[in-house]
């Protein structure tokens, strides 16, 4: 359970607030995928969720504690240790030797569910795979971290297609076995209508569109990219940007 209350954020520098009174109430295994522009606040609000930043006013309340994939790949994973030592790192608090003998086959089978062939890398530095290779490994540590609520920040950015629609289909599957609490930061419109119960967009600081269960069910693509360039033209006639013929 995730509960936001006329949350404010700003930063040196820049004019404007980046987050400007958010409310946001998540329910307990709600699936949410979050749209927006460049600098409309998406990963400032993840953050803020996580504790990474302070909210200069407003009020968060959260159940239990939070994993989060961010689209950086050296956070969150240790590239010197093997990709067996970092998901013992992230499944236990004061990991021990006895992890590997209890819990190897069990951590293979995981990196197996990934269905993208990283299981022969168990016992081989992390730093040795690709950017994209070392992301949904960074997912699968947060899957299985034991936490009760999860926020990706485009996890997906850095793979290729095929590997992408793979390590969605493995999140999209491991929010629902696992029932977490799960706020996804998409650039992927296609993929914020297919997954999750739950689609937001935002913009200039702002949720400006908040749709649920059926609405989100029956909403196509083309009015998705409607919605999304008219906030867009929107923001640029503000500024006295938008070419006019």
């Amino acid at each position: 359970m995730l509960h936001i209350k006329n949350v404010t954020k700003s930063f040196s520098g820049i004019f404007e607030p980046v987050l400007k009174d958010v409310n946001l109430s998540v329910g307990e295994g709600e699936f949410c995928t979050i749209i927006g522009a460049n600098g409309s606040g998406k990963s400032t609000l993840l953050k803020i969720i996580s504790g990474e930043y302070y909210a200069d006013s407003g009020e968060i309340r959260r159940n239990g504690e939070v994993s989060q994939v961010v689209q950086d790949v050296n956070k969150g994973t240790v590239p010197a240790m093997t990709m067996l030592e970092n998901i013992a790192l992230s499944r236990m608090k004061t990991p021990r030797l006895v992890f590997y003998r209890r819990h190897i086959n069990d951590a293979i089978d995981k990196v197996r569910s990934l269905n993208i062939g990283l299981e022969k890398f168990i016992d081989q530095p992390l730093g040795i795979l690709s950017g994209g290779q070392r992301q949904a490994v960074a997912t699968l540590m947060a899957m299985n971290s034991g936490k009760t609520s999860l926020l990706l920040d485009a996890h997906t950015s850095a793979l290729d297609p095929k590997m992408q629609k793979m390590l969605m289909e493995y999140t999209a599957q491991s929010v629902r076995e696992l029932q977490l609490t799960t706020l996804m930061i998409t650039h992927n419109m296609e993929d914020a209508l297919k997954y999750g119960n739950r689609l937001i967009m935002m913009h200039c600081g702002r949720m400006v569109v908040d749709v649920k269960g059926h609405e989100k069910s029956g909403l196509k693509l083309s009015s998705l990219l409607e919605m999304f360039h008219k906030f867009e033209d929107q923001s640029l006639e503000g500024k006295g940007e938008k070419n006019v013929n």
